[in-house]
């Protein structure tokens, strides 16, 4: 067989994908690092899939359409990530704010097998997470559930006179809260970007997470030892719990990248030792006065 006949590699993956470098390396009879290169290849091209999940620290290799046989080699995620995976296959979707620290710390680990919802809640958004297999019809139903939907209908028709009411009522008073805020938050973007001006902090890129209240960056920032680049995270919130660290770590880590945080709020107790004793030097937090 042709070592770099892609026609064939693409052959053999969809007959034993998912797999590893070491597999490809036998069936054509090469070492592994060339196999390594051909799959790299592949990826870069976007013909072929690669895993977060690793056997040995190899990930694995498949096609689309072959995600369904990923969880065949959950055998391999460490301890709480193992737990975190049986418990969602298991459930379906796992609420974020209702799961424990080390819960949501692995579901954001599983990057093959969880995926992120954000769900719109009274104007809020927050994460839900869904088995990668599961029906979205389904999993529509099970966050219903979650919270608790299906009961809050049920209510507003036993009190119909009242709610209209206060609806009415909130949207009398909406548009001078909301310029209020849209008037004190438009300046929050303004002086964060003013600061990196100041600093001579060179921006990469940006991107609009939640309009006027939280932002990300990939900034260049100037050091006696040159440039160092960094993940940024500017979030408007009076107080900044674990969880908000948490999230902000794993994007850096997403990025390959240290962070800054950058927010008007203050630590809990939780966040900080959790800054203290888990991510000190990788993760710089500023108190910023927007």
């Amino acid at each position: 067989m042709v070592k770099d006949n892609k026609a064939e590699i693409l052959d053999i993956i969809k007959r034993d994908g998912p797999l590893i470098p070491a597999q490809l390396a036998k069936v054509i009879n090469t070492n592994i690092l060339f196999a390594s290169a051909i799959l790299s290849n592949l990826v870069d091209k976007k013909e072929v899939q690669i895993s977060s999940l690793k056997k040995g620290g190899s990930p694995f290799y498949y096609l689309k359409g072959q995600e369904d046989k990923l969880e065949n080699f959950s055998e391999y995620l460490s301890g709480k990530e193992k737990e975190a995976f049986l418990l969602l296959k298991e459930k379906g979707v796992i609420r974020d704010k209702s799961a424990e620290p080390w819960q949501r710390v692995a579901l954001r680990a599983l990057k093959d097998f969880a995926i992120p919802l954000n769900v719109g809640i009274s104007g809020e958004y927050e994460i839900f997470w869904k088995y990668y297999l599961e029906d979205n019809e389904k999993t529509k139903e099970l966050i219903k559930n979650e919270l608790g939907v299906s009961e809050k209908k049920k209510e507003e028709k036993e009190a119909p006179k009242k709610e209209p009411e206060k609806i009415i009522e909130e949207v009398k008073e909406a548009p001078q809260k909301e310029e209020k805020i849209r008037t004190e938050e438009k300046g929050i973007f303004e002086e964060l970007n003013k600061y990196f001006d100041e600093k001579e902090i060179y921006i990469i890129s940006q991107d609009v997470v939640r309009k006027n209240k939280e932002f990300n960056f990939v900034v260049d920032v100037p050091t006696s030892l040159g440039k160092l680049r960094y993940f940024v995270k500017a979030k408007t919130k009076k107080v900044i719990n674990d969880n908000d660290i948490t999230l902000a770590w794993e994007e850096g880590n997403e990025n390959k990248l240290p962070v800054l945080f950058f927010t008007n709020g203050n630590l809990t107790k939780k966040a900080e030792k959790l800054l203290n004793d888990n991510v000190s030097g990788q993760f710089i937090f500023k108190k910023f006065k927007y």
